[in-house]
């Protein structure tokens, strides 16, 4: 009888949101603790990087089911005279985030982000495998070549690329790799093409694009030939461009 007390609680428990695990895994708190000298922002009044339950931390949130990391919101805003806190091109190792097996989202926004690195001898079957959302937005000197390390990231459905200074040819089909992409953000950099996309459509594999923001960059009216390729594209928003009004072409 005591038995299905207990069990009882804990059912009512679980279904009012009073469940959780009582820590996150030690493998993920001592991945956390690798990543924290590479975000000195992280030493700002109210850290919580230091110990206990990891899953209560500022900046990570875990499933409550299995303790798992499954976000982490790593963006740096500029605040006052700390401005100027990244300073240089930095090459982030990628691979100090494969211990988070859940992570669905992940944030790093604004941290000067130039590309990124792998430990020599990584395993090739170590990859972000439930990662659905990747903010690089606001790394301004961030490098076209960081799109070959996007495939580290098989299940990646929304991609932000936002202000990060980005000039001429983006080639799309970089991100072929990327088969589940449904929504990718460009804006506010300075485009002017999506590279060669219109004269390879049949390379094209992002049949899922549905949504694609090209506002505040560079682009004329033979944007929308290359456009044509995509098949499934429900959004666009390509306001504040170099486009000229149909009316006014001869």
């Amino acid at each position: 009888m005591e038995y299905w007390k207990l069990v009882w609680a804990f059912v009512l428990a679980f279904l009012f949101g009073g469940y959780q695990t009582e820590a996150c895994w030690e493998i993920e708190k001592a991945a956390l603790f690798q990543l924290k000298p590479f975000f000195p922002h992280f030493d700002d009044v109210g850290n919580s990087w230091v110990e206990g339950n990891c899953c209560r931390w500022n900046w990570v949130e875990c499933s409550t089911s299995t303790g798992r990391v499954t976000r982490l919101f790593l963006e740096y805003s500029y605040v006052g005279d700390k401005k100027d806190i990244y300073s240089a091109r930095r090459y982030f190792n990628l691979s100090l985030f494969f211990p988070f097996k859940e992570l669905k989202s992940l944030n790093l926004r604004g941290n000067t982000i130039a590309g990124f690195i792998h430990n020599q001898g990584i395993k090739r079957s170590s990859k972000l495998n439930k990662l659905k959302i990747l903010d690089l937005s606001e790394n301004k000197l961030l490098e076209k070549n960081i799109l070959s390390h996007l495939a580290e990231f098989p299940s990646l459905k929304t991609l932000f690329l936002e202000n990060c200074g980005l000039q001429g040819s983006f080639d799309i089909l970089d991100l072929n790799n990327i088969n589940n992409l449904k929504e990718l953000y460009l804006s506010s950099n300075q485009i002017e093409s999506l590279g060669s996309l219109f004269q390879n459509k049949e390379q094209l594999r992002l049949a899922k694009l549905e949504v694609l923001d090209l506002s505040y960059n560079y682009f004329n009216n033979s944007i929308f030939s290359s456009l044509a390729v995509l098949p499934y594209l429900k959004s666009l928003n390509i306001e504040s461009n170099h486009l000229i009004e149909w009316s006014y072409i001869q």
